[in-house]
């Protein structure tokens, strides 16, 4: 296993960091700050950030192929042009009253999946749906306790998905052509792990990172669950990654402060900031949503 360690991008202080996105468009990282409603943008060139607060909880973001982005936030998704000013929004039915949205991602229909979760974590509430381009909804999976991370193998035949309190990344057989989850398969599981799995991707080799909630790492893993890399970050709550850079070898790396977690415990003054790391590896341009 390789040990690599990160490095705190200045003045990127937040409170809890998820949704991570490179736009290839402008050459800049995006990521959200969940509960304080915010969306930031930093120029890895400039070194400048630009941030956006609106009127909902924010929890992931894509990228419209018509320009600008489409971001779940909570009860909604919303469509913000490329300057970030909200352009409209689209109510989400949730099954029940509690539930919201977190992560999600687009598959190479461009289609965006977005996982649903009670905001007290109350076991099996949740589901993850597929938004068409026209806005139609389709429920794949239900009965989730706190849906994270999502995203697909290289020849997009296989769909990753991530129930934290598993501590599994499940696996399903992906239909390219109907944009549809079929056949669960073995999951990898990574409860040996300190941590729980949280947000993740998946590189141009095919191997995934996986970020551990309390395991303050980055791991990464081969398809057969081999564990292949470790990334440590200064903060216990480690939420997303993402590749990115203009030859998307930078991962990127989103935490929260310690507050969130009482066994959390000493200083942890970098937490909920945003990380970078050199691993040796490439990832892929994340695909747009076709709405």
């Amino acid at each position: 296993m390789k040990l690599f360690s990160s490095e705190c991008i200045p003045n990127t202080e937040g409170d809890l960091g998820e949704g991570l996105l490179w736009d290839e468009r402008n050459q800049t990282i995006m990521w959200v700050d969940a509960f304080k409603k915010i969306v930031n943008v930093w120029n890895p060139t400039t070194k400048e950030i630009k941030s956006k607060e609106f009127d909902s909880l924010v929890t992931s973001i894509a990228k419209r192929d018509s320009g600008g982005y489409v971001v779940a936030a909570g009860l909604k998704l919303i469509e913000l042009n490329e300057n970030l000013d909200l352009t409209g929004e689209s109510p989400l039915e949730m099954p029940f009253d509690n539930v919201r949205t977190n992560d999600g991602n687009v598959d190479i229909n461009g289609n965006y999946w977005v996982g649903a979760f009670a905001n007290d974590a109350k076991p099996h509430q949740g589901n993850l749906r597929r938004i068409s381009p026209d806005l139609s909804s389709k429920v794949f999976v239900r009965d989730i306790t706190i849906a994270n991370g999502m995203d697909w193998s290289p020849d997009n035949k296989i769909c990753y998905y991530i129930d934290t309190p598993t501590k599994k990344v499940s696996r399903f057989k992906f239909n390219t052509e109907t944009s549809e989850l079929e056949d669960e398969l073995e999951a990898i599981d990574v409860s040996q792990y300190s941590g729980a799995p949280d947000g993740m991707c998946v590189d141009a080799l095919g191997n995934l990172w996986v970020a551990f909630w309390g395991g303050g790492c980055v791991r990464s893993f081969a398809p057969s669950g081999e564990l292949l890399a470790q990334v440590d970050v200064a903060a216990t709550l480690v939420t997303n990654c993402a590749f990115g850079g203009s030859d998307l070898s930078t991962l990127y790396i989103t935490c929260a402060v310690a507050s969130y977690e009482d066994f959390v415990t000493g200083e942890e003054p970098l937490a909920g900031s945003l990380f970078k790391a050199n691993v040796g590896a490439q990832g892929r341009l994340q695909n747009n949503f076709l709405g």
